[in-house]
């Protein structure tokens, strides 16, 4: 059974993660969550636990090491899928900055990687984002970019989450 690392920022999309985890495990792959803390104000990891029967992982920094930390989550892992990916997300881990569990794994992972963006149409336009979205595609992460349509504020443009159908079989591509 191939594992997934899923890993989830603070997006508003972030109720589709819920769907794509649900599908994952539905067709047989462990499914292990890790979330950023800014996302566990959006939906709690109880949830994430409930669809794949595994712990979530939110904290670098956790009295057991056996069970925890960016170098155990890794292991065997098949892909690790950011969905939605958020700006904040994307900039960190572009320039190497590990200051949460999310960034850290990303870091230490050598199975394949895939992004899926999802902002603001402005801020996914800003050229700080496209810079880093560069460096990641160069770096062969590969990005499963927004699509267009009205995102929650109100604004139209490109930034919403893709489908889920579309990250699910990227994944299954990639695995």
């Amino acid at each position: 059974m191939k594992k997934i690392l899923l890993g989830v920022s603070s997006s508003v999309s972030i109720y589709k993660s819920c769907e794509l985890a649900r599908k994952y495990v539905k067709e047989g792959f462990r499914v292990h969550v890790i979330m950023t803390k800014n996302s566990t104000e959006m939906i709690r990891p109880l949830l994430f636990e409930t669809i794949t029967g595994n712990p979530v992982f939110t904290d670098s920094f956790v009295r057991d090491y056996k069970l925890m930390g960016h170098i155990k989550l890794k292991e065997n892992a098949s892909i690790l899928v950011i969905a939605p990916a958020t700006a904040n997300i994307i900039g960190k881990i572009a320039n190497g900055i590990a200051d949460d569990l999310l960034s850290t794994t990303f870091l230490s992972v050598t199975c394949p990687v895939i992004a899926a963006p999802a902002m603001n149409p402005d801020m996914w336009n800003n050229a700080a984002v496209t810079h880093n979205i560069d460096i990641l595609k160069k770096r062969g992460v590969y990005i499963i970019e927004p699509v267009e349509g009205a995102v929650v504020c109100g604004d139209e443009g490109t930034g919403k989450l893709a489908d889920i159908e579309q990250i699910y079989n990227e994944t299954k591509k990639l695995i």
